[in-house]
């Protein structure tokens, strides 16, 4: 009795291979326009700014962010780990990675805050929403590429596709828990003070939720950022793919300065918003 009996058992993987078949066929016209628009309007143009940018104008412009936001300490962190991105030749696929990262992240907040913003709104909603961000939240990095690889094939467009689906998940929980642990008392004076319900979520519950909100943005950043990774298996040019030379040519010494490369983007964007969210804080008391 270890193992069910195989005449017992049964799968539905026979079910999902036709289904993404059918799509593929029937719609590949659609699929195929929308991934040649995605990639000409916004991806391209989008990695061409970024892998253009000047290192010293990103070393300046972070250090100075961190200056506005934490002082002088984190002003020269920021400016420090940019720095090694840049002298260790590996500037401009850092800049890919942090292009791919950054739309990714961008849609899966456009998508992930309004969704948040309606399940603080309504517990029907949350009720819905609430199953779907958690079995998202435990699937497997690698369940979310092989159904977009079988729709808009390998690149760009998969990689970005698959790290929104794996990257909006804290987007849409922080936001609702931001909003929901307004204190009810504040509510009600501005309701008391005559402020219908859109200017009570407005003006109150809204800006008390926003360091919740960005610490959302801020788990988002880093989920992208560890797909993106994942993503390098289907053809991305970042610093994933260094990561997988380095592996495939037991190069120990490339992979681990690609990964210190890709720990430090997610180091400069964590300081960053975290020291924005402390300074916001601080200023609703």
């Amino acid at each position: 009795f270890a193992a069910v009996p195989k005449a017992i058992t049964f799968t539905t993987a026979p079910m999902w291979k036709p289904a993404v078949s059918w799509i593929t066929i029937n719609f590949f016209d659609t699929i195929e326009a929308f991934r040649v628009a995605l990639i000409l309007n916004v991806l391209n143009p989008v990695r061409a700014f970024c892998e253009g940018f000047p290192w010293l104008g990103a070393v300046f412009l972070l250090g100075l962010a961190g200056y506005q936001l934490g002082g002088l300490r984190l002003a020269v962190l920021v400016a420090a780990l940019t720095i090694f991105c840049a002298v260790t030749g590996l500037w401009e696929k850092t800049m890919a990675t942090v292009y791919l990262c950054g739309i990714s992240a961008f849609i899966a907040c456009l998508i992930g805050i309004p969704i948040g913003l309606m399940a603080s709104r309504s517990d029907r909603v949350e009720k819905v929403v609430t199953p779907v961000i958690d079995t998202l939240q435990v699937l497997p990095s690698f369940c979310f590429i092989i159904p977009v690889v079988m729709l808009f094939r390998v690149g760009d467009v998969t990689a970005m596709i698959a790290t929104v689906a794996f990257a909006v998940v804290p987007a849409i929980r922080y936001t609702n828990y931001g909003v929901r642990q307004v204190p009810p008392a504040l509510i009600e004076a501005a309701k008391v003070s005559g402020c219908t319900k859109r200017q009570t979520f407005l003006r109150v519950q809204l800006p008390l939720a926003l360091p919740e909100i960005m610490l959302g943005v801020n788990q988002t950043i880093l989920m992208a950022l560890a797909m993106i990774i994942i993503c390098a298996m289907v053809g991305t040019r970042d610093l994933g793919q260094e990561v997988f030379i380095a592996l495939s040519k037991a190069d120990s010494g490339r992979g681990i300065v690609a990964g210190l490369a890709i720990a430090f983007i997610g180091i400069i964007a964590d300081r960053l918003f975290n020291a924005w969210t402390a300074k916001a804080r601080a200023r609703l008391g």
